[in-house]
């Protein structure tokens, strides 16, 4: 009897829990090969110990597991299709984690349970601590052969707890890894696997846990600070009346992001007069404008221990002469201002002067709904749009919950020509977005700039550009139809990713790196135009793109990455062109109407790899196609093992080549 996948997979993670050493040898034997052999690998873990996962180990079984949609819903598991291999990670049944955890992307499909129920009604009870160190301790020494990651398990032991996994990862020197400290550091958007799953477990910590965790975590960083938004200060707050707790919190997140009058007026609203020398200790209260307001705050909500203490700082520290002076100076500079003056000017726009003079935009706080960016600010012209500038979400720490609502609502960005730069995230998010213009002299886009910018139909790039960063256009469901300009070499990951009305791509002259992802999920391309300077096309570059039919790659792209036309579902016709040496595995994997692929001599390397416990061909899952290619090839020999129809060129009457 032939079973399916799934049926093996159930099969596999049965024997697990149900056999002994030498049964499970034979029924992994008898099973063959498994694309998800994950789960039962981690059960192991969980309930069996070092013997039984040796066996699993050496029939082949591996943390390791496709990333495709089917196998998200065939497994009820988490891929982490946006964000790399941020996905379900099943080494994590090692950890001392029980009950709901839904939330945890990293946990999808796996029942944290602290026993598993064996056929014959027995009770399986979770590892004792020194036989998980034991598994640990096998795990490490064959994390390559079995795709296991160390430096994700120490983040998650961490958080839960879970010591004796913490201490036997760090006499292996084991720390977080350096995507995960970077998000921790540098922040990432709300929907980033990494960034949200961060949030949610430090939210759900325990009060008498918060420090000691956070304590550890703050080890693994490096010698850097946490990043700091608002969200993080929200979940936070309500500890600070351990004052142990504020202190830390001080000392180890960014405090130039922080919004100190808000965090003030926050402290005077709970009471918590505790906290106020030690912001004075920090500085906090030393602007005078910073600190009347947090008077007059605690005056309008009859505050009066708060009020009393802050006038008595005031008494004790101000120079009251030299306070009346410079608000004279200010009344009149206030008087004399023009519409445009810089008086003015800074009540819209936040800006730094960059090295060389120039102005870089940081934050508008203005409420206009069609906004024009000022070309001069004083004497300082306006060079670059800076991070998170316009977004409508918390890119910028910088930011109020009422200046990102308005943000989403404005349809219209008039930018000076003299903006060189558009930074990381500069118009995130901006929903109602419908109109901008991108200066001639723009030479840098960096990631995410006009990301989730969803009504957003037309976008000219300049000549001048040179570089796009990763995601930069990514989720703009209305873009349809683009021209990347001659001066642009790469194109980063996931550039035009999700944009579900693109048709049409036009590539420049000089183009030479297509990042991966670069357009993948693009429903409704239907054309693209490869020229011959594109050297390199990252892996699933087109994955998903189920309108595109007809495609030629220049032979000057000499490696076909790994999935590069997965799902593309009505593919027929694909010219390769002499020149194009490797095909990696899965390049056309299922590509169900795909007719006919041209194959040319120079391919001499067709790698198949194995992953999980399947192996992915070139063509696996195309039942309706014909290779066509020269007699003798690497092509035909590939076509013959691998029992596809195939064609040689010579043999053709009719000339079966897409027109140039």
């Amino acid at each position: 009897m032939e079973f399916t996948q799934e049926e093996k997979a159930m099969q596999l993670q049965q024997a697990v829990l149900n056999n002994s050493v030498e049964d499970l040898r034979k029924i992994c034997d008898a099973l063959g090969e498994i694309e998800m052999s994950a789960p039962a690998l981690g059960l192991a873990c969980r309930f069996r110990g070092l013997d039984i996962v040796k066996v699993l180990v050496e029939k082949g079984a591996t943390f390791d597991f496709p990333s495709t949609k089917k196998i998200e819903e065939r497994y009820h598991c988490y891929i982490g299709k946006k964000y790399g291999n941020y996905r379900t990670n099943y080494a994590m049944y090692l950890l001392k984690i029980f009950g709901e955890n839904s939330r945890i992307f990293c946990i999808n499909g796996m029942t944290m349970e602290r026993s598993a129920n064996t056929k014959e009604g027995r009770q399986l009870p979770f590892l004792s601590d020194e036989k998980r160190v034991d598994v640990l301790k096998y795990l490490l020494e064959n994390r390559e052969k079995i795709a296991f990651q160390p430096e994700e398990l120490l983040f998650y032991a961490i958080y839960f707890k879970d010591t004796a996994i913490v201490k036997e990862l760090k006499t292996y020197n084991i720390k977080l890894s350096k995507i995960r400290v970077q998000k921790l550091t540098e922040g990432a958007i709300a929907m980033d696997g990494y960034w949200f799953e961060y949030v949610l477990l430090t939210e759900q910590l325990a009060d008498s846990d918060y420090l000691e965790i956070m304590q550890q975590i703050a080890a693994e960083l490096d010698g850097k600070q946490f990043y700091f938004t608002w969200n993080i200060y929200q979940i936070t707050k309500k500890r600070f009346c351990d004052l142990k707790i504020f202190e830390f919190f001080l000392a180890q997140f960014k405090q130039e992001k922080m919004n100190k009058i808000e965090m003030i007026r926050d402290f005077i609203e709970q009471d918590q007069i505790d906290v106020l020398p030690i912001i004075e200790r920090e500085g906090w209260l030393n602007v005078t404008k910073r600190r009347d307001e947090i008077i007059a705050y605690a005056s309008e909500n009859n505050k009066t221990e708060m009020l009393s203490w802050i006038l008595d700082f005031k008494n004790r520290t101000a120079d009251f002469a030299a306070e009346q002076e410079r608000a004279d100076k200010k009344l009149m500079r206030e008087l004399n201002a023009a519409p445009n003056s810089v008086t003015a000017l800074k009540k819209i726009w936040n800006y730094k002067k960059e090295e060389n003079g120039t102005l870089t935009i940081t934050n508008y706080k203005g409420t206009e709904f069609e906004v024009t960016v000022p070309e001069k600010i004083g004497k300082g012209v306006v060079a670059a749009i800076g991070k998170g500038a316009f977004s409508g979400s918390y890119y910028n720490g910088k930011v109020t919950a009422e200046q990102i609502e308005h943000r989403c609502k404005i349809t219209k960005i008039i930018l000076p020509e003299t903006v060189h730069e558009i930074r990381a995230g500069a118009f995130f998010n901006m929903k109602s977005l419908v109109e901008i213009n991108i200066p001639e002299g723009v030479s840098v886009i960096e990631e995410e700039a006009f990301g989730c910018c969803r009504s957003l139909k037309h976008l000219t790039l300049p000549k001048s550009l040179e570089k796009i960063g990763a995601r930069a256009f990514y989720v703009m469901e209305a873009l349809k139809q683009i021209t990347i300009p001659d001066g642009v070499c790469e194109i980063g990951e996931e550039v035009f990713a999700n944009c579900n009305a693109l048709r049409k791509l036009i590539f420049s002259n000089s183009l030479k790196k297509i990042g991966k992802l670069a357009f993948a999920h693009c429903q409704k391309l239907e054309e693209i135009h490869i020229g011959e300077s594109v050297e390199e096309i990252g892996a699933s570059a087109f994955y998903g793109c189920v309108c595109l039919k007809n495609i030629m790659i220049p032979g000057t792209v000499t490696n076909m990455k790994k999935y590069m036309f997965y799902e593309c579902s009505v593919l027929e016709s694909v010219q390769i062109r002499e020149g194009v040496q490797e095909m990696d595995d899965g390049v056309f994997f299922k590509c169900p109407n795909l007719k006919v692929v041209f194959v040319p001599k120079s391919v001499q390397h067709l790698i198949t790899k194995k992953y999980g416990a399947r192996k992915c061909g070139v063509f696996e899952e195309c039942p309706n196609l014909t290779v066509v290619c020269p007699k003798k090839s690497k092509m035909e020999e590939y076509c013959i093992k691998k029992g596809l129809r195939f064609r040689n060129n010579e043999d053709l009457e009719i000339n079966y080549f897409m027109e140039e």
